[in-house]
């Protein structure tokens, strides 16, 4: 559908296309500027679907309404040419943009925008041609013009936002912006076959209205009528096609949740296939789970939920739904979060990844719908004009504090930590927008510490009016600078060890995506990489890191990545050369390095040389605040140390070159270790292994036998025994949750004495030994 030369300029001529090309052009040259939508791209596409169609509507409804009625199949043309030209235009300002701070990807980039933005501005040009027609023929006045014509791309907008009110949707599909992601957090957005499918639909509507409006023409008052078809074939068959494209348009559309296009809490629900009800917690999950472990899921979800309105110290709705997604990948495709755990206070549902028991993030989520008790407005949270302005700071911090992690550290010890590297920002502006521009460890952490502070200094019931909308400094009569000045004292007295310094600058100086160059990008080729390397299409793997480190030669996890590949599968001496480069470096962050030194203290002991390995474990166990990582590295230190532990520790942990740890050799040789020996460390290791594999009696046997033996060291000592105090905190604490799956009350309350023992591990222990007493605390009390 070529435009005449003669058309052409009428239509470059045309004030209300110059004037909607003026719109566009100054909205989105000014979008280019804010952080990510500079440049060709998913926020670039995702503005311009906001803009163009309805700009391409405005334009071609009020131009034709104002001129004598063009033939239908033109207006359709002029609709279509509108739409061309202001997406051609706002891909203009991407591009100008694009050369200014440089392009991510511009082939995708240009994809996603025709496929998003683009179609959009095309369909709203055509709807602008339909509201002219409407308006015409019924002399609308001048003003309602560009309100109708803004109204199905406002509609559309309105149609997602009710499904994510009303479903477990966070994506949207619609036919003008295009695709919407969803959350924040989740940097790599691919709306994939689904977006091809949907604008299948597009293009069945968009040929539908072009071949009926080819059948049609007018009589001499300008009304439509039905062009004559007797003896014309191909009007007969134009109008065949058009009855055509719109059965391929309602199809697609009636063909959505399949397609996914889009999901409710039915579809759902059908789609993971158990559902299991507690006592309070309706739990939806996959039905390949097994019933023992689905029974465990909701006897968690019950659990937690009093442990959080205890800390809260408010009462949640009477029923939970939670919903368990197999994986990410799954999760992603249902409702659109993939990494990102997601809960709708006002749904009272809660959307995780499967997790083990006790799952390490249920807690944080039901907070959530708990804190949807005393929270305002439609949505249930905290923030401004009936929290439709939320505050994420807040929402965030309130979850944090009501379950915190089981990191080594307190909340309150790694903001200690951010004071003394100079990176605590002012407390206050935690609580507005500005809670996003930092990385999401370091504002979670923090906010969680403030308000954590608060309840402990002025009551839980503070912190719940301030969540409902009453100001802090009303309700605790200070300014916002005596409680910061405040909380700074209290945390500076919080006692820390030197290298906590160091790894919390390593934790919390990524940057928030904001900050960061083609998050987007670079986070969906590393993504690629690693199922590449993971099936062992080594040579993909090693180009795709290769191409990361182009765009990004910071990037750690994709340098480390690839020389483990080379190291493992490819030029072993070349990975050893990267791995002891990237140890050199000094930029790269006290955490990864911690990881290239033991890969490389790995390789000194698959290679037989025991005292650099040892040497190596050693030093990284002494110093790291991780205490799952220090408590590995104390292990190996044992295993390049001592010759009957080699063999079973490096079957678990190590491997070999080609081959990564197995638990069902490490198991032989562990289970005839502990037989041959009664080796503490055997059985905590066999006991870990079997309890994470569900075999939690039997895992509970081996591990009973390690604080046995610890109590029977203490009556001669004074002080438990264990191979070291961080492996003695992992028995007690694997140990618990052993006796929480089971409801063995009898142990719960033995096990806490062991937690409290003075002389045990946990006694120079701060935020591991709070997570287990919470956990030992809640299930004692059980589902109230």
């Amino acid at each position: 559908m070529g435009a005449r030369p003669d058309k052409l300029e009428s239509f470059l001529r045309s004030r209300p296309q110059r004037r909607a090309a003026v719109v566009v052009g100054v909205i989105l040259s000014g979008v280019g500027f804010l952080p990510l939508f500079g440049g060709p791209g998913y926020e670039h596409a995702l503005a311009a679907g906001l803009v163009v169609p309805s700009a391409a509507a405005i334009a071609t409804s009020v131009e034709l309404t104002a001129a004598e009625a063009p033939a239908p199949i033109s207006c359709v043309g002029r609709g279509i040419l509108s739409g061309l030209a202001l997406s051609a235009l706002a891909f203009a300002t991407a591009l100008a943009h694009g050369l200014r701070v440089g392009f991510c990807d511009l082939a995708g980039g240009a994809l996603d925008f025709a496929l998003t933005a683009g179609v959009g501005a095309v369909l709203g040009g055509v709807w602008g041609a339909l509201v002219a027609e409407v308006a015409r023929g019924r002399r609308v006045r001048s003003f309602v013009v560009p309100l109708l014509a803004v109204a199905a791309p406002a509609l559309g907008v309105v149609i997602s936002v009710a499904r994510f009110y009303t479903s477990p949707m966070v994506f949207a599909f619609d036919p003008f912006v295009g695709y919407f992601g969803g959350t924040l957090y989740d940097t790599v957005v691919d709306a994939g076959v689904a977006l091809w499918t949907y604008r299948l639909g597009s293009l069945g509507s968009l040929s539908a209205v072009v071949f009926a409006a080819s059948v049609l023409g007018r009589d001499a008052r300008g009304r439509l009528r039905l062009g004559p078809w007797r003896g014309r074939p191909d009007v007969l068959a134009r109008a065949l096609l058009a009855v055509l494209f719109a059965c391929l348009s309602l199809a697609v559309t009636a063909a959505g949740a399949k397609l996914g296009h889009w999901e409710t809490t039915g579809s759902i629900a059908a789609e993971l296939g158990a559902t299991r009800t507690g006592e309070r917690c309706d739990v939806v999950l996959p039905d390949s789970v097994l019933s023992d472990d689905a029974d465990l899921v909701v006897k968690d979800c019950d659990e937690e939920l009093a442990a959080v309105e205890r800390a809260l110290g408010a009462k949640g709705p009477a029923r939970v739904r939670a919903f368990f997604f197999r994986d990410a990948g799954e999760k992603k495709r249902l409702m659109g979060a993939g990494d990102t755990y997601i809960a709708k206070p006002w749904r009272k549902e809660v959307y995780l990844q499967l997790g083990g028991y006790p799952h390490p993030v249920l807690g944080h989520e039901l907070a959530h719908v708990v804190a949807g008790s005393f929270g305002r407005g439609p949505f249930a949270v905290a923030g401004k004009l009936g929290g439709l302005w939320p505050n994420p700071g807040l929402i965030e911090g309130v979850a944090v504090a009501a379950a915190p992690d089981d990191d080594e550290l307190t909340d309150e010890q790694w903001a200690h930590a951010m004071m003394d590297l100079g990176t605590l920002p002012r407390i206050e502006t935690l609580f507005s927008f500005d809670f996003l521009a930092s990385s999401a460890a370091k504002s979670y952490t923090l906010a969680g510490a403030f308000v954590r502070w608060v309840i402990a200094r002025h009551g839980a019931e503070v912190v719940r009016r301030w969540y409902g909308g009453a100001p802090l400094e009303q309700l605790t009569r200070e300014s916002w600078e005596a409680l910061d000045r405040d909380f700074r004292q209290d945390v500076a007295q919080t006692p820390l060890s030197p290298e906590a310094a160091a790894y919390a600058k390593a934790k919390f100086e990524r940057g928030a995506i904001f900050g960061r160059k083609c998050p987007h990008v670079v986070d969906g080729i590393r993504q690629h990489a690693d199922q590449c390397r993971d099936a062992h299409e080594v040579d993909r793997a090693r180009g795709l890191y290769e191409e990361v480190l182009e765009r990004d030669p910071h990037d750690w996890a994709a340098r480390q990545a690839h020389a483990l590949v080379q190291l493992h599968f490819g030029n072993t001496l070349r990975g050893r050369e990267e791995l002891r480069a990237l140890a050199d470096d000094p930029d790269e962050p006290r955490t990864w390095k911690d990881r290239t030194l033991d890969a490389l203290a790995d390789d000194a002991l698959r290679t037989g040389d025991l005292a650099g390995a040892a040497a190596g474990y050693r030093a990284l166990a002494e110093r790291s605040l991780d205490e799952d990582f220090g408590r590995m590295e104390e292990v190996k230190t044992l295993a390049a140390t001592d010759p009957e532990a080699r063999a079973p520790v490096g079957a678990l942990l190590v491997g070999s070159l080609r081959r990564g740890g197995d638990f069902a050799l490490a198991a032989s040789l562990l289970g005839a270790w502990e037989e041959r020996s009664r080796s503490p460390l055997a059985s905590f290791l066999l006991g870990k292994n079997l309890s994470q594999r569900g075999w939690r009696t039997e895992g509970a046997a081996h591990l009973d036998r390690v604080i046995a033996a610890a109590s029977e060291g203490a009556r001669d000592t004074g002080r438990a025994s264990y191979p070291t105090a961080r492996v003695g905190r992992e028995v007690i604490r694997d140990r618990a949750v052993d006796a929480c799956a089971a409801g063995d009350r009898a142990a719960v309350h033995r096990l806490r004495d062991v937690v409290q023992d003075p002389g045990g591990p946990y006694a120079t222990s701060s935020g591991r030994k709070s997570s287990v007493l919470r956990l030992l605390e809640r299930c004692s009390r059980g589902a109230t």
